[in-house]
C-alpha cells in the first residue's frame, strides 16, 4: 500500500491536531510531512522540500489568505480546502 506524503496548512493549532488525528485514524497510509501556519512558511517549505502527494489547506490564515501561495510558488500536490 501507498503512504501518501501530505503537508498540513493551518494557522489554529486546535484544528491542525484534530486533522493530523482524522488523518492517522484512516484506513489509508499517511505520513505527515509538516504542519505550516502561515503563507511566507508554506511558501519557503514548499521551495525546498520534494512535493508532497496532498496539501490540506484552511483558506484563512493569520496572514492572508492561502491562495497566495499559488501566487508566490508552484504547487504540484492535490489540494483539500478545510
Amino acid at each position: 500500500m501507498k503512504t501518501f506524503r501530505i503537508v498540513i496548512i493551518e494557522d489554529e493549532p486546535r484544528a491542525a491536531r484534530q486533522l493530523q488525528k482524522l488523518i492517522t485514524n484512516s484506513t489509508f497510509s499517511f505520513q505527515v510531512l509538516a504542519v505550516l501556519d502561515s503563507i511566507e512558511e508554506s511558501v519557503s517549505w514548499l521551495e525546498t522540500n520534494p512535493n508532497p502527494d496532498l496539501i490540506f489547506m484552511d483558506i484563512q490564515l493569520a496572514d492572508g489568505l492561502s491562495f497566495e501561495i499559488f501566487h508566490k510558488t508552484e504547487v504540484k500536490a492535490t489540494i483539500i480546502f478545510t
